[in-house]
C-alpha cells in the first residue's frame, strides 16, 4: 500500500488538491440544517484558512488601495508645490512693479524751485561705483534726446550729480559723491553759503567752505545755490552731520549725508535748460 502510494504519490496529490476545495465549497453551499456531520467537519477546519486567506486578501487590497492614495498624494503634492513655485515668483514680480511705479510716483511729484522747462525721465543701464576712481551712471539717454555735458540729473528725493559725458543713445552721470564733484551749496534754514564735495564714498559728501562764522548746525538740509553754472536753486542735497568747529582757521567742517541714496537709484531726471531744449526741438526731424 505504501508503496502504492509512493509510485501514485504525484496523482494522489493532485485529487486531494482537486477534490479538496469542492468538498468545501459543496459543504458551504449545504443549508446547514441540511450538512452531514462530514460537512461540518469540513467547514469547522476550513474556518482558519479562510480568516488567513480573508485576512490576506484584505490586507493586500487595502495596501493597494493606501498605495494609489499615496501615488495620487505625492502626484498632488508636486502640482502644489509648482503652483506654490509659480505664485511666489508672480508675487516677486508684482512687488517689482509696485516698487518701480512707487519710485516713479514720487519722481514724477518731485518738483524743483526753479526747475528748467523740461525734465526728461531716464533709467539706469550701468553703474561704476569705484571708491579709487570716478563715480558713474549711466542712463539710456543721450544726444539723440537732446543732452548735453553739465545738465543737472535728479530723482526723487533730490540731486544725483550731473551729466559727464553724452553718446547718441546713453550718457554718464557723474555723481554727487564723486571725488571730482563740487556742487555751490546753502544751508536752507540760514541760508549760508558753502561748497558740497564729493568723497568717494558713495554714502557720504563732505562740506567746504562753509565760513566759522555761518549759522551752521547739524542736521541742517543743504540745497543747491544756483551759482555754479549748473544746478538750480533749491534742489536737495543732503543734511550736515558731524560738524566741527577748531579753536582756529576760518572755516568749520563737516560731513555732508546726501539726500539720495546713489547706490539704490534706478530712475532719474535730466534737467534740461531751455536752450537746449529748443535747439534738440528745431534739429528734430
Amino acid at each position: 500500500m505504501l508503496q502504492l502510494l509512493k509510485r501514485y504519490r504525484e496523482a494522489v496529490l493532485v485529487t486531494v488538491a482537486l477534490a479538496l476545495p469542492l468538498l468545501v465549497y459543496f459543504a458551504h453551499a449545504r443549508h446547514p440544517g441540511q450538512r452531514s456531520a462530514l460537512d461540518r467537519a469540513i467547514v469547522r477546519a476550513s474556518r482558519p484558512v479562510e480568516r488567513l486567506v480573508g485576512g490576506a486578501i484584505g490586507g493586500a487590497l487595502e495596501a493597494w488601495d493606501r498605495y494609489l492614495d499615496l501615488r495620487h498624494a505625492r502626484e498632488r503634492a508636486r502640482q502644489l508645490s509648482a503652483e506654490v513655485n509659480r505664485l511666489s515668483l508672480d508675487r516677486i514680480e508684482l512687488q517689482r512693479v509696485r516698487d518701480e511705479n512707487q519710485r516713479l510716483r514720487q519722481l514724477l511729484a518731485f518738483a524743483p524751485g526753479e526747475a528748467p522747462p523740461q525734465a526728461l525721465g531716464a533709467r539706469v543701464v550701468g553703474v561704476r561705483l569705484d571708491p579709487k576712481g570716478m563715480q558713474l551712471l549711466t542712463i539710456d539717454r543721450g544726444t539723440a534726446d537732446g543732452l548735453a555735458p553739465r545738465m543737472p540729473v535728479v530723482a526723487a528725493g533730490g540731486v544725483v550729480g550731473r551729466l559727464h559725458s553724452v553718446l547718441g543713445g546713453t550718457a554718464d552721470v557723474l555723481l554727487l559723491t564723486d571725488r571730482n564733484s563740487a556742487i555751490a551749496a546753502r544751508v536752507e534754514r540760514s541760508r549760508a553759503r558753502a561748497t558740497v564735495r564729493g568723497t568717494g564714498d558713495p554714502s557720504t559728501c563732505r562740506l567746504d567752505y562753509a565760513l566759522r562764522a555761518d549759522d551752521i548746525l547739524e542736521g541742517d538740509v543743504l540745497v543747491t545755490a544756483g551759482t555754479d553754472g549748473v544746478f538750480p536753486r533749491g534742489l536737495p542735497l543732503g543734511k550736515v552731520q558731524d560738524l566741527r568747529k577748531g579753536p582756529q582757521g576760518l572755516y568749520q567742517k563737516a560731513e555732508v549725508a546726501p539726500a539720495v541714496d546713489v547706490s539704490r537709484v534706478e530712475e532719474v531726471l535730466v534737467l534740461v535748460p531751455a536752450r537746449q531744449e529748443a535747439a534738440a526741438t528745431r534739429t528734430a526731424p
